[in-house]
């Protein structure tokens, strides 16, 4: 072999080995890492960098508080202020009698008449005795006596003329309900009813045995 064929096989060989360099090369150098990110942050791979995303809650519609509500003012057309509650002492207690002792204003209603007659009765109560006087119109004086059983009354008053009986029940010696009946053939009663009232002078009761206005209690 001359020298020029030697020359050639050397460059062939030279070649050969350069392209097997050049192909091996880049897998044993490390890859250079990725240049960083301009917020300064390292990302990791498959995310993106950015600010934190967050989601709004969802919007609620619903009834309005009750600070929502206009409170009502002094001054506003349509919306008084509040009312003060009544103090107990506002309403007072009605009497509490324990006897049929004490004046009874009597209403009787005649179906034949268009006005009340009112009269008053009082009463004195001994044991299951009543009597006392039935002050009628006109300041008419017909004293009475009668019985009562805790419930049921029996009442006969008589004058130099005419007999009454009144008779009826009577409701915790506050309220009574019954007839009056007079001696006429065939009447059948006309209803009354009865009030307990406070105790009253005999002479502050006007005509009718109803009470004059502008006069004291007993």
């Amino acid at each position: 072999m001359n020298l020029r064929q030697l020359a050639l096989v050397g460059l062939a060989a030279l070649a050969a080995g350069g392209t097997a360099v050049a192909q091996t090369g880049p897998s044993t150098q490390p890859t250079p890492p990725p240049p960083p990110p301009p917020n300064g942050s390292v990302a990791t791979p498959g995310t993106l960098i950015g600010p934190p995303v967050t989601t709004a809650p969802p919007l609620t519609i619903g009834s309005p508080s009750a600070s929502a509500t206009p409170a009502s003012g002094r001054g506003r057309r349509g919306s008084p202020g509040p009312q003060p509650s009544p103090s107990p002492s506002d309403t007072p207690q009605p009497p509490q009698f324990s006897t049929m002792d004490g004046v009874w204003e009597v209403q009787v209603q005649p179906l034949t008449a268009l006005r009340t007659i009112y009269s008053h009765l009082l009463v004195i109560q001994k044991g299951d005795g009543l009597s006392g006087t039935w002050v009628r119109e006109n300041n008419q004086k017909v004293p009475f006596t009668g019985t009562f059983d805790g419930r049921l009354f029996k009442l006969t008053a008589t004058d130099t003329k005419n007999t009454w009986t009144l008779a009826g029940y009577a409701e915790n010696f506050s309220d009574m309900v019954g007839l009056v009946i007079t001696g006429a053939p065939g009447d059948k009663g006309t209803p009354f009813t009865a009030a307990h009232r406070k105790k009253e002078r005999l002479n502050d009761l006007g005509p009718g045995g109803s009470k004059p206005p502008n006069k004291p209690p007993y």
